[in-house]
């Protein structure tokens, strides 16, 4: 990974998620990315955090103010290459330009908790997973950094893609050796069908060179049935893959979105399966 995107609005959700970024930025060697998006004042671009701006409003000051101090913070607490970008527009289209200008390997965002109105991440977030291809890492607002021992990937018996061509997840996989819960949810008394059994031998080869243990339980809400399985097998992180009519669009739907990101306390990373033939 060597450039990760931490997208901020000053809300304790963001900066709790530049705190994550910045953990792993530090632990893979990366360029920390902080990116701000407003809509009331002119855009200024990269923010060296030694640089003193001179702006023409309240809002630019303050934001500029910000942002530096937590760039400042991060600078004192690691050693990683760190910039920043504040752009005016809207916080999707700014987030993914200066992702894809900066060849950016993952984006890091936070979800406010319940009741928390001052952050625009909990709507903009759920809907970056749908305007993005590249991986992204959502952090619940209470959770914090931890190295991952566990992980609990969600898989779904149609999902053919190699875990091998899943970078960001096959570069944790390597620098942690974690041990690896693979999770199925199937609706309750759902039969088997020869789709649904070769999916399953083919779920157990792909995972096979991994420390892993393969998990099948049922549940018909797919998100409830993760926080059901985390509370027996706690991780640090749940991962997923987001694909059209798949398990990710499944669980952040506008009927199951509120509750799940209320409910979980357990980073998501959010992958995209490449384009490329396997």
């Amino acid at each position: 990974m060597k450039k990760i995107i931490a997208a901020i609005d000053f809300s304790d959700a963001s900066f709790n998620a530049l705190s994550y970024a910045a953990y792993l930025a530090n632990a893979f060697n990366s360029t920390l990315i902080v990116v701000n998006a407003y809509n009331d004042t002119d855009a200024i671009d990269e923010i060296p955090v030694t640089e003193i701006f001179d702006s023409g409003s309240d809002l630019d000051k303050a934001n500029h103010n910000f942002l530096v101090a937590q760039m400042e913070g991060v600078v004192r607490k690691f050693t990683v290459k760190i910039k920043g970008i504040v752009k005016k527009g809207k916080t999707i289209p700014v987030i993914n330009k200066i992702a894809n200008d900066e060849k950016a390997s993952l984006i890091v965002m936070g979800m406010k908790g319940r009741g928390k109105s001052s952050s625009i991440f909990g709507s903009t977030t759920t809907a970056m997973i749908g305007k993005t291809t590249l991986p992204m890492i959502i952090v619940p607002e209470k959770t914090t950094y931890q190295p991952f021992e566990n992980i609990v990937i969600a898989v779904d018996f149609k999902e053919s893609t190699p875990a091998s061509k899943f970078k960001v997840l096959n570069e944790i996989i390597k620098k942690y050796d974690p041990f690896l819960q693979i999770l199925n949810v199937q609706k309750k008394n759902s039969r088997l069908t020869p789709e649904t059994i070769a999916g399953k031998i083919r779920s157990g080869l792909m995972w096979d060179k991994y420390n892993h243990n393969f998990n099948i339980i049922e549940n018909d809400d797919v998100g409830d049935g993760i926080n059901q399985f985390l509370k027996k097998h706690p991780a640090q992180l749940v991962a997923m893959v987001a694909r059209k009519h798949g398990l990710v669009e499944r669980i952040f739907n506008k009927s199951n979105t509120r509750r799940m990101t209320k409910q979980a306390n357990t980073p998501l990373l959010i992958m995209h399966a490449p384009k490329e033939p396997i």
